[in-house]
């Protein structure tokens, strides 16, 4: 998805949320209490309530968000620039893109993403060794020059 598809998605927190909210439930939400997996949304404070023990579980825990006050369009904009970019972006950058005053908290969200990537990379490592098509072989053999001695050809002179 280009940057400009992904802001005509998600034109606001709310969108970004119920978007969230959606995939939360969709990968399977427990709960931590009593293991039930139905839950009702509460809007007022975004936090997921078992509907058997009434257990309250926030939006944002178990995923990389935990523990962060910064919107959840922030984090969904950051993941997506860094997805999207082949170099390496730098924070005051993210900084500025997102208008946020503070350094740290960006700085912050940007490492927890890293960690996330690298272990999701190292999750799916390729393997050792290659395959390749006997008629891809044949025909680079055919693609292939002989080489001419420097004798051959002077004799010849």
């Amino acid at each position: 998805m280009e940057l400009r598809e992904f802001f005509e998605k998600y034109p606001d927190e709310a969108t970004c949320i119920e978007d969230f909210k959606n995939k939360r439930l969709k990968n399977g939400l427990l709960c931590k209490k009593c293991g039930h997996d139905e839950h009702s949304f509460r809007k007022i404070d975004l936090k997921f309530q078992c509907k058997r023990c009434q257990n309250r579980i926030s939006l944002r825990s178990g995923t990389v968000m935990e523990n962060s006050n910064l919107p959840v369009k922030y984090w969904m904009i950051c993941i997506e620039i860094m997805t999207l970019s082949r170099k390496k972006i730098s924070v005051l950058k993210l900084q500025y893109l997102l208008g946020h005053k503070r350094y740290e908290p960006i700085w912050l969200m940007v490492q927890k993403i890293k960690l996330v990537m690298r272990k999701r990379d190292e999750k799916y490592t390729l393997r050792a060794y290659s395959e390749f098509d006997s008629e891809f072989l044949k025909e680079l053999d055919g693609l292939i020059l002989p080489k001419k001695d420097k004798k051959n050809t002077n004799e010849m002179v």
